[in-house]
């Protein structure tokens, strides 16, 4: 049983994580289908999931909010949000607001870069700020036009990156301002060959090391095959590139839970 007075962390696979944050329950880029792509009548085009969630969906709790990254379909999947109740609280990249047509949620709020949002689902206080990551928004060809975030959340004086989708860049050395971040989930997989849309292991956790983070969880990876390097790879190059500062990994494979320390 998590406690609402700390801040856990499960990493459920490629993207999704979820987070206890003092109580407010958050789930980022959540995807529970079996395949990812374009959707047609009794077929999805697309890659295959490789490893199952951690949970599945009607195993999540009550879900306050979702925060979407980016409109690639690993990161909006259309069936999974379909799922979530009225209830549940949207933050989503400018101009992704159409892809969440025909589900329930009753609040979409779409945030620019730099633009920042305070939010209470059931009373808990959240403070939501988006920033730029090094990547594109386009869900098809011609849709470029969208947009496409990292994020910092805030509560109770602690703050976590979600850095999504982004390739090397210096945003997150912009976010350094003296106070620590207690934990960043930074992107480690697919940087092969898309080098100039995805970080490797090593350049997330500069990312990660330039913004002032104490902990760093590595996702996006082990889940879709979305690249040519080898299944294992992204998180045996993350583990070694740390075998100096083991204690700084929250976590290392999908199914486990990182409790952020007092």
């Amino acid at each position: 049983m998590w406690s609402d007075e700390e801040v856990t962390a499960a990493w459920l696979g490629h993207s999704t994580v979820l987070i206890n944050f003092f109580g407010l329950m958050i789930i980022t880029d959540p995807v529970f289908s079996k395949r990812i792509g374009i959707r047609l009548p009794f077929l999805t085009l697309g890659p295959k999931r490789l490893t199952e969630p951690a949970l599945a969906f009607s195993e999540l709790p009550p879900i306050d909010l979702v925060l979407l990254s980016h409109a690639h379909f690993d990161h909006i999947d259309r069936r999974t949000l379909k799922r979530f109740p009225k209830s549940t609280s949207v933050i989503t990249a400018c101009k992704t607001r159409d892809l969440l047509r025909g589900t329930k949620f009753s609040k979409i709020i779409e945030l620019d870069w730099n633009d920042t949002l305070r939010i209470s689902p059931r009373g808990l206080e959240v403070e939501v700020t988006a920033f730029r990551p090094n990547h594109w928004g386009a869900r098809m060809q011609y849709d470029e036009h969208r947009g496409y975030n990292s994020y910092v959340i805030s509560r109770r004086n602690k703050r976590i990156i979600y850095g999504a989708d982004t390739a090397m860049t210096d945003a997150f050395a912009k976010l350094r301002d003296g106070r620590p971040f207690a934990l960043a989930i930074m992107s480690i997989g697919a940087y092969d060959p898309w080098i100039r849309a995805h970080a490797t292991p090593e350049q997330a956790i500069a990312m990660a090391d330039a913004a002032g983070a104490q902990y760093i969880m590595p996702v996006h990876h082990q889940t879709f095959r979305l690249s040519v390097e080898p299944f294992r790879e992204p998180i045996e190059r993350f583990t070694h590139e740390l075998a100096h500062a083991p204690k700084r990994i929250a976590l290392r494979e999908i199914g486990e839970t990182f409790v952020l320390p007092p």
